[in-house]
């Protein structure tokens, strides 16, 4: 049984195709990385694989389900989605923001082992230090380490990624990088967008390159290179020279 799954996927917004005929799998312990041009379609495949947009053709499927069957609150205690992060323009603690990735599992009011459990989280990617902050005081960076904290609070089998690494420094890029590697060593599925090839190279087992006019490439990471990049990105290959580990 696959962990997650998409088949014949075809989306079109409006009459125009962005996408068609796209299948890939991600098994547990795999990570597919998704690289492609602004406009190409790469958080509209996220929210197509999640059932946010419904799809004009095809399926995913988590556990062999498919998506658009199973009810939000069993799909999103097993998938974690971690959006691009947006101010927040509200004074709620970072704890409870954390706090509010249990809410599948609270009924009424957390109990000390969310509490536990958010505070661990929080310190496993080492912000524990702004748990008592406002979501409106803090940086678009801290931002969004806070929403991948929420994300991961309820121990998903499956963690989706739109582009984690907007507004982080060099620093939080690699705390990010880290514990993407420790959730696939514990046996998490995971999917990222990234406009960064040496993060796609460092983290996937498959990559999935998407190009305007409905057109895509899925191979491994061995396509995370210049002149592949060139071609999919348009632009010259020594554009990527400052890549060093790419060929």
């Amino acid at each position: 049984m696959s962990l997650f799954k998409v088949e014949n996927g075809t989306f079109y917004r409006g009459s125009k195709k962005i996408f068609e005929h796209l299948d890939f799998e991600v098994n547990a312990g795999e990570t597919l990385a998704i690289l492609g041009c602004n406009g190409a379609g790469k958080t509209t495949l996220i929210q197509c694989c999640m059932g946010l947009l419904s799809w004009k053709n095809g399926d995913s499927y988590l556990q062999d389900k498919p998506v658009r069957t199973i009810q939000h609150k069993d799909l999103f205690s097993k998938i974690a989605y971690i959006p691009q992060a947006k101010n927040l323009n509200i004074a709620l603690k970072v704890i409870d923001m954390v706090l509010l990735g249990c809410n599948t599992s609270i009924h009424f009011t957390p109990k000390k082992e969310h509490k536990y459990r958010a505070e661990h989280t929080l310190d496993s990617i080492g912000i524990s230090h702004l748990k008592d902050k406002t979501c409106d005081s803090l940086s678009g960076g801290e931002l969004q380490m806070v929403i991948f904290a929420r994300a991961l609070v309820n121990n998903p089998l499956l963690v989706i990624l739109d582009e984690p690494e907007s507004n982080l420094d060099f620093k939080n890029q690699h705390k990010v990088l880290i514990t993407l590697e420790k959730l696939k060593d514990d046996g998490k599925g995971i999917i990222i967008n990234t406009h960064y090839p040496q993060n796609a190279k460092r983290l996937a087992d498959k990559i999935l390159i998407l190009h305007k006019e409905s057109k895509h490439i899925l191979g491994d990471k061995s396509l995370v290179n210049k002149k592949q990049l060139g071609k999919s990105f348009d632009v010259e290959y020594s554009f990527f020279d400052y890549l060093a580990d790419l060929n």
